[in-house]
């Protein structure tokens, strides 16, 4: 018997997290599954680690590349040998939740136009310690209006996928050293639905020595790149660089408000955005890819991202800016100005309440 999921993973002087990352899976409660691990060239302890644990799991297969070949090429080995149906990533230094498998199966199993599922996650410090919650679950129809710009998904530990569909489209590209993850489920999202769970099943540990951390700058110059490719494909027309690093920025402004761009830049983000949309909306609702309000939703998250835009300005030293981004907010969907505005005004009373409470300490002294 085959089975149902194969497990792939990839280690490299992973000895410190390792142990914690494979209980993580072999303890899950859906157990049907083929536990694939490659050793990209480790000079440090995994090897030993990983025999250990093979010997007591039959589960475990292990493979080591004689040098170090990267984690893009080492990930298309684990794929060419994978047997199973669906295929769970697992980072080395990640925790995924007992139930994860389960679900992901589970969600998979009842939905056969989803070909990757994915969900929320938490982000752990080197000891384990909660730092927060990346909540990235969305409508589907979404998903693939957000890849454009960057990867929603937030990782590539936590997914599961149907096999088949990947190897058709010949697993990850090896012209991506780093962010080849964002690169296959931007080619994935046109072959099938992506599904993002708002369960958080799987812990992201942040460290210094993590590839997000220590190859941070190349990185992002492949998730650029791919950002680039996808939003070239869909309107047919060059994007310079500058263009592109406004628009992202645009995005991940929910997520830090110091990655929204100049202010001098709203016009032309707003114009960018608007062609894309259109063609966006089109082409969904010509390939049977949406629901019938997706126009509206994507107009309503439109004017909420100017509106996130408008909070985070200051009052006092950027009004003439807020003005404009707010004439953005009512272009798309009016109602998310009201939302801005209470804002603003519970900005202005904390402000005042803290102004109070200063002076009363001074006159106190």
């Amino acid at each position: 018997m085959l089975p149902k999921v194969s497990v792939v993973m990839s280690v490299y002087n992973g000895e410190q997290y390792l142990q914690e990352s494979i209980e993580s899976v072999l303890n899950q409660t859906f157990t049907d599954f083929e536990f694939i691990i490659i050793d990209d060239g480790s000079v440090d302890s995994s090897w030993e680690i990983l025999t250990r644990y093979a010997r007591e799991d039959q589960r475990i297969k292990l493979f080591k590349n004689t040098e170090n070949i990267g984690l893009t090429k080492s990930l298309n080995k684990g794929l060419k040998l994978a047997q199973g149906e669906y295929v769970a990533r697992q980072d080395a230094d990640d925790v995924s939740s007992l139930e994860r498998f389960e679900k992901q199966v589970k969600l998979l199993d009842q939905s056969p136009e989803v070909v990757l599922v994915s969900c929320n996650i938490e982000w752990i410090d080197p000891e384990g310690h909660f730092i927060a919650k990346q909540p990235r679950e969305c409508d589907r129809d979404l998903v693939a209006w957000y890849l454009l710009y960057y990867n929603h998904l937030a990782g590539h530990s936590q997914v599961m996928f149907r096999q088949k569909p990947v190897k058709n489209l010949g697993g990850y590209s090896e012209d991506y050293r780093y962010s080849q993850d964002y690169e296959l489920w931007s080619r994935l999202i046109k072959v099938g639905d992506i599904v993002i769970l708002s369960d958080a099943l799987l812990q992201q540990r942040r460290h210094d020595k993590s590839i997000s951390a220590a190859k941070k700058l190349d990185q992002d110059t492949y998730s650029l790149s791919n950002s680039k490719r996808n939003i070239i494909q869909l309107l047919g027309k060059e994007l310079n660089l500058e263009e592109l690093n406004a628009l992202r920025g645009f995005w991940l402004g929910h997520w830090c408000s110091s990655f929204f761009p100049s202010s001098q830049k709203v016009s032309s983000i707003h114009s960018r955005i608007k062609e894309i949309y259109q063609v966006f909306v089109l082409q969904s609702v010509q390939q049977n890819r949406c629901n019938s309000d997706l126009s509206f939703r994507l107009r309503v998250r439109i004017a909420q991202q100017f509106a996130f835009w408008f909070v985070s300005l200051s009052i006092r030293r950027e009004f003439k800016s807020k003005f404009k981004i707010s004439l953005y907010v009512l272009i798309w969907y009016p109602p998310a100005l009201l939302d801005c505005c209470l804002q603003d005004i519970k900005k202005v009373i904390l402000h005042m309440f803290r102004l109070l409470v200063s002076t009363h300490q001074i006159k106190t002294e």
